[in-house]
């Protein structure tokens, strides 16, 4: 399934006005993000200069690779937030979430950090689809979460089977069923290939996205959220979820 291309827009991070960011990795020396405080504090900077306001750290948790617990997690957020500079720390909101790998250890996996909303944000491997992905979205509802997938479109086996649409068939089961999906900044970029690229634009028409994240890791990433490859159209589907994050909080 490949598309006819119109001629892309070119946009940048300021063009969106993305107030709230629900998804990056700023809390230092937990996982593949931030190592230390001084990266986390250039980070929140910069994402300050461009109009951040809110940030929701979620940090991987992943029995594997980041087995990080709820209590960890929560004791090194308190104690990152005092290092932050006062001037910088009084015009940001923090909150405190996750991104689950769901696995065959996720539903034992503990207490949940999740959005201020209630949201909860779940991730697959990139190259192996969760045979656990079905039960966990069914299972997390029947608890009183709110499951969102985060960044679809980088998940490489959806991303092969796009053109059978077999991809798309399932993200959309996933979305009537009552999982919500989340873009990456980055996509928008082509960073991740044309395959990516193509998931992304096809969501953004069907208006399959409900929220947006920078999924930042370091501070040299921000630099590269520009040059967009999508429609003036598409650029303002990607505001609207902007505007989406906004109501996270309340």
């Amino acid at each position: 399934m490949r598309f006819f291309r119109k001629k892309p827009a070119t946009g940048s991070f300021a063009d969106i006005g993305l107030t709230t960011d629900a998804h990056s990795h700023i809390l230092p020396g937990v996982d593949d993000g931030s190592p230390d405080v001084e990266e986390s504090v250039a980070i929140l900077t910069e994402l300050h200069r461009l109009g951040v306001r809110k940030v929701i750290l979620t940090p991987h948790v992943s029995r594997t690779m980041f087995p990080n617990t709820a209590a960890d997690l929560q004791e090194r957020f308190e104690a990152f937030l005092p290092r932050i500079p006062e001037d910088l720390r009084s015009d940001l909101t923090f909150h405190l979430a996750s991104e689950y790998m769901v696995d065959e250890f996720f539903a034992t996996s503990g207490d949940r950090l999740c959005w201020p909303d209630g949201h909860i944000l779940i991730e697959m491997s990139y190259f192996e689809r969760s045979r656990e992905i079905r039960d966990t979205i069914f299972n997390l509802q029947l608890d009183g979460f709110k499951p969102v997938l985060a960044h679809p479109e980088r998940y490489v086996f959806y991303q092969t089977a796009f053109d059978r649409k077999e991809g798309v068939a399932e993200l959309r089961e996933f979305f009537d069923a009552g999982c919500r999906l989340q873009l990456n900044m980055m996509s928008l970029t082509g960073a991740y290939g044309e395959p990516s690229l193509d998931i992304v634009r096809w969501l953004l028409d069907h208006d399959m996205y409900s929220y947006l994240g920078t999924d930042v890791h370091a501070c040299r990433q921000i630099g590269h959220f520009t040059g967009f490859r999508i429609t003036d159209a598409q650029l303002e589907k990607v505001r609207q979820l902007a505007r989406n994050n906004e109501t996270i909080f309340g």
